[in-house]
């Protein structure tokens, strides 16, 4: 750096005679090779014969990542609508009618979405919950596209 503060750039002078055809060269083997590595056949290329499901999972692919997501499992007894009034005279003691009857399936929620259906359990004094029905797989990707 000069002494007044300024920065010294005389050591550059000789910078702008640089070859640039060398540079273009070498742009140009860069745009090659990755056109080439483009048109290389990918393992998802090939068509699965009609009806069959392919898994795009490459087998290379690590995703035990996803083991350590947390999610959030509810499972609702019941649900039902209050007007405020009403709320503000809950008690101790008080009953709220819930609209689920006696005896139906207990609701199991992912993330709020239903997954699963099921029945109260008593385990170890501890409440459980013990799955009875697993909602299909096309119902469960659609609600997971909702919202």
């Amino acid at each position: 750096m000069a002494e007044s503060g300024e920065l010294d750039f005389s050591s550059l002078d000789g910078m702008d005679d640089i070859d640039w055809s060398d540079v273009e060269g070498e742009l140009q083997q860069n745009r090659e090779m990755l056109i080439k590595e483009a048109e290389a056949k990918s393992p998802f290329d090939e068509a699965a014969p009609e009806g069959e499901v392919v898994d795009e999972t490459p087998a290379d692919v690590d995703i035990d990542f996803l083991l350590n997501v947390p999610l959030r499992l509810t499972v609702e007894v019941g649900r039902t609508a209050l007007l405020i009034k009403d709320l503000l005279n809950v008690d101790l003691g008080s009953i709220i009618e819930l609209k689920k009857k006696v005896g139906s399936p207990l609701h199991v929620l992912i993330n709020e979405k239903l997954v699963a259906k099921g029945e109260i359990v008593v385990q170890n004094e501890k409440f459980g919950i013990k799955i009875t029905e697993i909602i299909e797989e096309s119902e469960r990707l659609v609600k997971l596209q909702e919202n």
